[in-house]
């Protein structure tokens, strides 16, 4: 009776630590909004939290770039026939270190932004307010979608060394879990 007591609370225990350690470090998305501007344009507002594991802040402050992709898609839902993909939207935002210049860069195609901290660069990188995004075919006011999202470390863009790393390494593997929900214009 004892042992049982024992092993249940040795368990549970454990059980809740490999929960808390999953999630210490990744992607962690945690809101995502797509609001309706008019039927070809739509806007993302997401915030989500990325935990870098230690050989990513230490690769960062060595100099190398990480570049993180972020992933929304439209798709509506059909019952007659397969479901429609009405938008794809890609975005590369990159984080990157100058050891010279002590200073951090967070940067979205030719903008960018510096940053004397890691954290603030990071907070930087985890808010994307009101991004607008254009639709290939056109919105349906009233009409139901399913928005996807999902943002990952794209490890295409390391150098070639650490890409073969990355293969092998769980270090180097950053990606959230994908984020679904319904949306109506």
């Amino acid at each position: 009776m004892l042992f049982s007591r024992n092993f249940r609370r040795f368990f549970a225990f454990s059980s809740l630590l490999w929960v808390f350690l999953a999630h210490a470090e990744g992607i962690d998305i945690q809101s995502a909004e797509v609001q309706w501007i008019d039927s070809a344009n739509v806007s993302l507002t997401t915030d989500f939290m990325v935990n870098l594991t230690a050989a990513l802040k230490e690769a960062v402050e060595r100099g190398i770039p990480l570049t993180f992709s972020l992933d929304l898609g439209l798709i509506q839902p059909r019952w007659y026939w397969f479901n429609r993909q009405v938008l794809t939207w890609h975005q590369e935002r990159r984080l990157s270190y100058n050891p010279l210049t002590r200073v951090y860069r967070y940067s979205i195609g030719g903008l960018y932004l510096n940053f004397s901290s890691l954290d603030e660069a990071l907070q930087a990188l985890e808010t994307v307010k009101a991004v607008p995004v254009h639709s290939q075919m056109p919105l349906g006011k009233g009409e139901q979608y399913q928005a996807q999202l999902h943002i990952e470390l794209d490890t295409s863009y390391l150098p070639k060394p650490f890409q073969l790393d990355a293969l092998y390494s769980g270090d180097w593997t950053l990606t959230s879990p994908h984020r679904e929900w319904m949306f109506t214009p």
